[in-house]
């Protein structure tokens, strides 16, 4: 039961990986499930706090995305799952999540004021080196993990704006006939450029960076031409 949860940042959460297990699920169709509740969402930012994005390797040793869901994040995805081994299961992450977060609150009982003398007096010839290991950490952190769900749903949704835009609308011959061989484009570019195996595996340093590449990127020469000539048609 304990492997079903555990601690990030001091905060009980499970992945998206282990949900897909436990509800015998593929893990694409729950990164599925997912990002389509992140992108229907009239505001994206409610879910600050519940999910972020993070990484895995598979068995290839290749870095994958999952999710990372807090309690709330995990009752809110879970809610789509039916039937009574669901049931069970989300019984059994709750009695987990239950479990781990009062070991977190044993462990942070409030110390009586000869501890607190004690604890200060120990660790404060170490403070510095602690602060300065710790900074090292949340700055290496925010570069090896991707964006969180919500800064990933809205370079996602300037992305789509903007390659629909570039075919004329929805409407036209160009977007019915181009549109995944532009978004494919804008794929390969837009890696290459920042170096990433996914668009939204970027570090949140990268972010208004990203924004500013997606919002100026153009198809290339011959795609444009044959965006043109479609819609002229059209």
């Amino acid at each position: 039961m304990e492997d079903l949860v555990f601690t990030e940042n001091g905060q009980v959460v499970t992945s998206s990986l282990e949900v897909a297990r436990c509800f015998g699920k593929q893990h694409k169709h729950v990164l599925d499930t997912i990002d389509e509740k992140i992108q229907s969402a009239e505001n994206p930012t409610c879910f600050n706090g519940m999910l972020s994005v993070g990484n895995y390797k598979d068995s290839r040793g290749r870095f994958q995305r999952m999710y990372l869901l807090n309690r709330d994040g995990f009752v809110f995805i879970a809610m789509g799952f039916t039937g009574k081994k669901a049931d069970e299961f989300k019984l059994k992450y709750i009695e987990a999540f239950n479990k781990m977060e009062q070991q977190l609150k044993e462990q942070n009982l409030p110390m009586s004021l000869d501890e607190k003398i004690a604890t200060i007096a120990s660790g404060y010839g170490n403070m510095r080196q602690e602060i300065g290991d710790v900074k090292e950490k949340v700055e290496d952190l925010s570069e090896r993990f991707g964006l969180p769900a919500t800064n990933a749903a809205v370079l996602s949704h300037v992305r789509n704006g903007h390659i629909i835009h570039y075919l004329g609308g929805k409407d036209t011959k160009a977007y019915q006939k181009l549109s995944r061989k532009v978004f494919s484009e804008f794929g390969r570019d837009f890696k290459e450029n920042f170096e990433v195996p996914r668009y939204d595996a970027i570090p949140l340093s990268q972010f208004d960076e990203a924004l500013a590449y997606t919002k100026s990127w153009q198809p290339s020469f011959n795609t444009k031409e044959a965006i043109r000539k479609l819609n002229i048609l059209g």
